[in-house]
């Protein structure tokens, strides 16, 4: 006697439902949650800031605790470090690279770190 086997069927990732700090932000909020930043800017679909430091190896030093810190968060940015500068840039790619939720919270835990602004 041959007995029916009920399979499962998995969801894609793209089916899958995402937690709601990684949907894609209307524009509006984006700009709403801009004004509670202190100089981060949207360009690209990406959240964007560059950061000054009186020498190079302390934007080294900056980069090297971002990176940490966007580990706890398991959200990693794109990082350009210059001479006395780092441009720190978000974007969440399992949201089709827009502005999610998790962007905003990790550039406020960035603007949030004892390193003094150069000047």
């Amino acid at each position: 006697m041959a007995t029916a086997t009920k399979t499962k069927s998995k969801k894609s990732k793209s089916e899958a439902k995402k937690p709601a700090a990684r949907e894609a932000m209307t524009e509006e909020a984006v700009k709403k949650g801009l004004k509670k930043l202190d100089g981060w800017a949207h360009k690209n679909d990406m959240l964007e800031k560059t950061f000054a430091f009186d020498s190079y190896l302390a934007g080294v030093a900056f980069a090297a605790t971002v990176g940490t810190l966007a580990e706890g968060f398991d959200h990693h940015p794109d990082m350009l470090v210059k001479w006395r500068k780092v441009t720190v840039s978000f974007t969440t790619h399992d949201a089709d690279s827009k502005v999610t939720q998790t962007d905003f919270k990790i550039a406020a835990a960035i603007d949030a770190l004892p390193y003094p602004p150069k000047g």
